[in-house]
Parts: structure tokens; C-alpha cells; sequence
């Protein structure tokens, strides 16, 4: 029987959420980076909501026009 991770089922939803929000902005053409490196929706919402809870700072940078194009994950000390 494979056993589920109880960090991930005690904030489920909340990972869900952010995952689900991220996955839409890398959609619609963000870049999504993590210690300026490019990461996924998926492990970005894992390292902000489950593994470090509120280590990352989030930066949403615009482009010359004002649009989004970057949102940036650094982790802070």
C-alpha cells in the first residue's frame, strides 16, 4: 500500500491552488524561476506551500510595457 506524504495531504488544497495559478500564468507566457533558475508550477508550489513554508520571496517583474513576463522565486534567510 503506498502511503501519501502528510506534508502534502495537510496543505493539499492550498498547493493545489498556487499550483493551479502558476500553471496559468506559465501558460499564458510567464516565465516561472526559482533561484533564477527555470522551474515548474508544480515544484514551485511544492517548495513555496509545503517544503519551506514562506522561505521564498515572490517578485512578479514586468516587461518594458508593463506585462507580466517574469515571476521569480528566492528563497530568503
Amino acid at each position: 500500500m503506498k502511503r501519501r506524504n502528510p506534508n502534502l495531504t495537510m496543505y493539499h488544497e492550498e498547493y493545489e491552488a498556487v499550483r493551479e495559478q502558476l500553471y496559468a500564468y506559465q501558460q499564458s507566457g510567464v516565465a516561472l524561476t526559482l533561484a533564477g533558475r527555470p522551474s515548474s508550477p508544480g515544484y514551485l508550489a511544492y517548495v513555496s506551500v509545503v517544503r519551506e513554508r514562506g522561505r521564498y520571496m515572490t517578485d512578479f517583474i514586468p516587461d518594458e510595457e508593463g506585462k507580466l513576463c517574469e515571476i521569480r522565486f528566492d528563497k530568503v534567510e
